[in-house]
Formats: structure tokens, C-alpha cells, sequence
């Protein structure tokens, strides 16, 4: 009697045929499956990490800012924003994303944590959920046309527009100005206001073939922003001189640690996923200001704040994604249209 042909597991399969297997999957399904053994996630991470290199520049899709005061919601237009660049994305160790990779401590997973004698322990996960999209809001809708990239021009090659190299010669020089002017602001608090508030919403679109026409709709965060009196004069003084971006440091163990100095950015809720770097300066009118004054007693401010950068968390903006490329797939040939054509 023949002998019964051995079986053939899983992990008895190679890496290139596992990524083929794994890549259909949603990103929420893959997260749940990281906890399998160290080679699925390691496989999953290089996934992970290949998907927000293409996220981060939104390709035919671009993000649409409406922020305005509750008194202008039908006044205040639209700011379409261009990227700018995702620090520490590509700075993620290759050992990090290998096979042999530990996946001890996921990041808002499963799993035991793991710590080190330097303190608690940054696993891959934890350090791409902390990586923040860069965007420069605009007035006028960015172009759509798209250079074509040589070959090899890969994710996470020096060329590829996500590398910080490609992003370097797209950045702000100087004290931080762009050829561009910034988009501009009026913000006026009375003498017994303590705050103002700002409603936020933030789409990601894909543009049609005509101005004002969206082949897709996707919600990407919504929220109502306060405006502190006491922050609009501390920034105010700061006079925007302080370069405030995100850092990344490299600790002994390899994993790099990207921080976003959250000094001067107002986050559209809690879960810190979206905000906004406002340039503030105070507008100071010729008037005649009151004769008596109590201590406690405020006075009157305008101040002009400047859409600096729009910050969008790199994995909520490729689930945001996600959800696109699905209504795109279910779409029934209409669009949503914004706007007057006249």
C-alpha cells in the first residue's frame, strides 16, 4: 500500500507565496492576524509598511479641508491641500520588517509587552501608527496630472516622492515660508469670550473630469476645534519663529521613535488622528480702547491665524483610503457635485 503523501502546512510555504496569500486582505483584518507567530508578522509588517508608502501620496485622490467658524458655514470655501511629506516613514530598520523580527509588545494588539532596561519597548506597529501625513491647505484645487517616475522608482527608494530625500527638494526653505501664500484667517474673540470655535471636516476626494465633480466621498475626520484665548496670544507671542515638526530618534535597539512636537497644533478630536499648525498673529486696529479697566478684565482681540500644515495620522488616512478604493469598486457611475457653474 503506498505510503500517504505528506502533508504540507502553512509555514512550510515560502515568504513570497505567504505575502501573496496575505496581501488581499483589509488592513483591520491583517492587524488581527499579527498575533499568529513572528514570521506572519513580520510578513505583515512589510505589508503594512509598503501600503502606507503609497497611502501617505493619496495618488488620484486629494484631501479637502472645510474649517470655519459656525457663523460662515456657508460662506467659507473649500481648501483643497497638496502634500508635503511623511518624516520617518522610510526610516523604518529593514530588520524591523524581517522574518526574524520579534512581535512581542504590538501596539494596540495582542500579545504580552515588552520592555527593556531604557524603558517600555517601541515595536514597528507602534512606531508606523505614529507617523503623521504632512498637508499644505490651498484655496485653488492642486493638479491633478502626475509626473511619470522613472523605472525602478519604487515605494522606499531614494527617488520615490515618500522618500525624505524626494521630500526635501518639496519642503518649505528658510523661516518656513513657501512660494505660495498661506491661507489666511480672521479670528475675533470679544472682551467677555474666552474661546471661539472652528468646525472641522475632512474629506478625502477623488476629482472628477470637471471642476466641482467627486468621484468619491469618503469622511476622514469631523469635528469642532476651541480656540483658546490664552493659546491664540501664546502663539501669537511665539510669532511662528519655532520650527515645529516631527522628529525622529533612533534608539539602541533600532527602532525609531517619530514624535510631533504638539506645541502649536490644535487636534480635531481626542484621538489626535487629525490637526491643524496655525500661524497666529495678533491684528491691532486703531481704536480707542476703554478708559477703566479691571485687572480681570479682558479687552477686545482679532488675530489672523495661517493654515501652516494639516496633520492627517498616516494609518487612519490609508483606512480612509481603503474605504475609498471600496465605494469606488460599488460606485454607480454618479458623482457628487459641489458648487455653482454658471
Amino acid at each position: 500500500m503506498p505510503d500517504v503523501a505528506q502533508r504540507t502546512g502553512l509555514y512550510d510555504l515560502p515568504n513570497e507565496l505567504l505575502l501573496h496569500i496575505l496581501t488581499p486582505f483589509p488592513t483591520l483584518d491583517l492587524l488581527a492576524l499579527t498575533t499568529l507567530s513572528h514570521r506572519i508578522h513580520a510578513l505583515i509588517l512589510r505589508i503594512l509598511h509598503n501600503r502606507l508608502l503609497l497611502a501617505a501620496n493619496l495618488h488620484d485622490h486629494t484631501l479637502l479641508l472645510e474649517c470655519y467658524h459656525p457663523s460662515a458655514k456657508l460662506t467659507e470655501p473649500p481648501l483643497f491641500c497638496t502634500y508635503l511629506g511623511t518624516p520617518g516613514l522610510d526610516d523604518v530598520p529593514e530588520a524591523c520588517l524581517s522574518p526574524g523580527s520579534s512581535n512581542e509588545g504590538l501596539g494596540g494588539g495582542g500579545g504580552g509587552s515588552s520592555s527593556s532596561s531604557n524603558g517600555p519597548l517601541t515595536t514597528p506597529l507602534a512606531t508606523m501608527r505614529s507617523l503623521y501625513s504632512t498637508f499644505r491647505p490651498h484655496h485653488r484645487s492642486p493638479a491633478l496630472s502626475t509626473r511619470r517616475h522613472p523605472a525602478g522608482d519604487i515605494p522606499g527608494s531614494r527617488t520615490h516622492p515618500s522618500s525624505s530625500a524626494s521630500q526635501a527638494r518639496h519642503r518649505k526653505t528658510g523661516d518656513g515660508s513657501s512660494a505660495e501664500e498661506l491661507v489666511r484667517q480672521l479670528v475675533s474673540l470679544d472682551s467677555h469670550e474666552l474661546f471661539t470655535q472652528l468646525c472641522a471636516q475632512i474629506h478625502l476626494v477623488r476629482v472628477g473630469p470637471r471642476n466641482g465633480l467627486f468621484r468619491c466621498f469618503v469622511e476622514v475626520e469631523e469635528g469642532v476645534v476651541r480656540v483658546w484665548r490664552g493659546w491664540l496670544g501664546e502663539r501669537a507671542c511665539a510669532g511662528g519663529k519655532e520650527m515645529l515638526g516631527a522628529k525622529g530618534k533612533q534608539r539602541d535597539d533600532g527602532v525609531v521613535e517619530v514624535r510631533v512636537e504638539k506645541e502649536g497644533i490644535l487636534w480635531v478630536k481626542p484621538g489626535e488622528n487629525v490637526g491643524l499648525r496655525f500661524r497666529v498673529r495678533e491684528r491691532v486696529f486703531r481704536r480707542e480702547g476703554p478708559v477703566l479697566l479691571r485687572m480681570d478684565e479682558e479687552v477686545a482681540v482679532t488675530y489672523e491665524i495661517e493654515y501652516e500644515e494639516l496633520l492627517v495620522r498616516t494609518s487612519h488616512l490609508l483606512l480612509s483610503l481603503e474605504k475609498s478604493l471600496i465605494q469606488m469598486d460599488n460606485t454607480s457611475g454618479k458623482a457628487v457635485v459641489f458648487g455653482s457653474f454658471g
